[in-house]
């Protein structure tokens, strides 16, 4: 009987799978298998492993997405797929919470270890009702006994939309099962779990040597499954190895992995601020890879890239240090302490980092300001200048435990700009500008003592004065400033 293969079933959420899923079955030595042909789930690609389902059905289930259950969503989603696996692929679905509330041993194996029989596991599915706690150390161990008995490789992929409510450690428990030499690999899926603190889970999963996958919605919920029962039930022995800190503490940092000469995604996860996951391991096949990661929860330059090549299984390990560095901004105009607006903006960007001001007193000039490492740009604004002249320093370098001392010294000299006629003040524009037009002063002398002469705090050079009469005629003249020196220029009008 001919056979139609998940790849081949129209549905739109698998075409735009499809470049992500080849993407993870090169990353796990799969590759071979999906050219050669288009595997059903449950075929060549994972299909030898026991397939153990673990789904949580507590109460937090009956919270909604998008004006739909949870458990609703989850349902209907574990249905599409069961629809989709192998015929005779021993699979077994493990459910928690969905009996009683308050009781941390609600935990039940409502499909047994055994051939595929889809209509009974729809069936089941259909009927869990979420009332309970989550206690995922215990339904993973259900689990993890089931793999030992089987003797068989076996996939495990557990479905959460919390954390563990019953006391339990399940990446403890991953990983004594892993060091016991139980054969399994570990997915975790995090359903709309955005606002939590889900190390366990991630650790969870890179004990048991598997992907944790966020799913925020149906589409992605679809996705992460059908990803999680494609990929084998070996994990690539290569590794990258990240681990970051703050000023000598645990950082947690998101690690984004890309295959270089695809430049698909592949890998990633968070450090947290746990040991547990902090340095992080990603599993890697040979390869070429760039590496982004970001900080998260500080100010700066957060973002660190590299590339890396695991070789023969190998393992690269990247500590990454965040700890402050400092940069001393000193301003001054012709030799006093002037004040000045900075702007710090990361190296190439418009993205500002930090910002403030020097003032014109000790205490705040030079002011110096904690940033986390990397290049930035340094931009100083003369307040008190005419035109808000600008000076820039770039790229600057910031070190952990380093400082960077930047001062610049704003040479300007005064201009003053009467305009009469007939010893009698006359209203008039004034512009100051250089002789290729750009302008550095601007101004409006009226006829009274308070704004007529004109003053102008410009930078040394030879300028062009422009002045417009209100109603009448435009005269110009050459002004010559020097630093530190008052010039005087009048305009007679006739």
């Amino acid at each position: 009987m001919s056979r139609t293969h998940w790849f081949d079933r129209p549905n739109p959420i698998r075409r735009r799978l499809l470049p992500t899923l080849l993407a993870l079955a090169l990353i796990f030595g799969a590759i071979s298998s999906v050219s050669a042909g288009k595997p059903s789930l449950g075929a060549s690609v994972g299909g030898s492993s026991d397939l153990l389902l673990v789904l949580d059905a507590s109460g937090s289930m009956w919270g909604q997405i998008q004006g739909e259950n949870k458990i609703v969503i989850a349902r209907r989603v574990l249905g599409d797929l069961i629809g989709e696996l192998e015929e005779g692929r021993n699979v077994a679905l493990i459910a928690y919470g969905h009996r009683s509330e308050g009781d941390c041993n609600d935990i039940e194996t409502v499909a047994p270890l055994g051939p595929l029989d889809r209509a009974g596991l729809t069936k089941t599915i259909e009927g869990l009702n979420p009332k309970g706690k989550t206690p995922i150390t215990a339904a993973l161990q259900d689990a993890v006994d089931l793999a030992k008995a089987s003797g068989r490789k076996s996939t495990v992929i557990l479905v959460s939309d919390g954390i563990e409510t019953c006391g339990g450690d399940p990446c403890a428990l991953v990983s004594n099962a892993k060091a016991a030499g139980v054969d399994f690999v570990l997915h975790v899926i995090g359903f709309d779990v955005d606002e939590e603190d889900v190390s366990s889970l991630e650790c969870a999963a890179q004990a048991g040597g598997g992907l944790y996958l966020s799913a925020e919605n149906a589409a992605e919920l679809s996705g992460a499954m059908e990803t999680a029962v494609a990929l084998p039930a070996e994990t690539p022995t290569g590794r990258l190895v990240v681990g970051a800190k703050l000023n000598g503490e645990l950082l947690d940092v998101a690690i984004q992995v890309f295959e270089r000469s695809s430049r698909n995604k592949v890998g990633g996860g968070r450090t947290y601020r746990s040991p547990d996951t902090n340095p992080r391991q990603i599993p890697l096949a040979d390869g070429e890879y760039d590496v982004t990661i970001l900080a998260l929860g500080l100010e700066g330059n957060l973002r660190k890239q590299f590339g890396i090549e695991i070789r023969n299984g190998s393992t690269v390990e990247k500590q990454l240090d965040f700890s402050n560095g400092t940069i001393s901004i000193g301003a001054t105009r012709n030799g006093q302490l002037s004040d000045v607006r900075f702007e710090v903006f990361v190296h190439g960007t418009k993205e500002v980092a930090a910002k403030g001001r020097t003032y014109r007193e000790s205490a705040t000039n030079p002011n110096t300001i904690t940033i986390t490492p990397g290049e930035y740009d340094v931009e100083l604004t003369a307040i008190e200048m005419s035109d808000n002249v600008t000076h820039r320093f770039r790229p600057i370098t910031v070190e952990p435990g380093k400082t960077v001392t930047l001062s610049h010294d704003f040479a300007s000299g005064e201009a003053v700009v009467k305009v009469v006629r007939q010893g009698a003040l006359v209203d008039a524009t004034v512009r100051i500008t250089t002789f290729d037009g750009t302008e550095v002063g601007k101004g409006r002398a009226r006829p009274n003592p308070d704004s007529n002469p004109q003053h102008f705090d410009i930078p040394p050079g030879s300028y062009l004065v422009k002045i417009q009469v209100i109603g009448g005629d435009r005269f110009e003249q050459d002004l010559e400033i020097r630093a530190g020196e008052r010039t005087s220029a009048t305009f007679e009008i006739p």
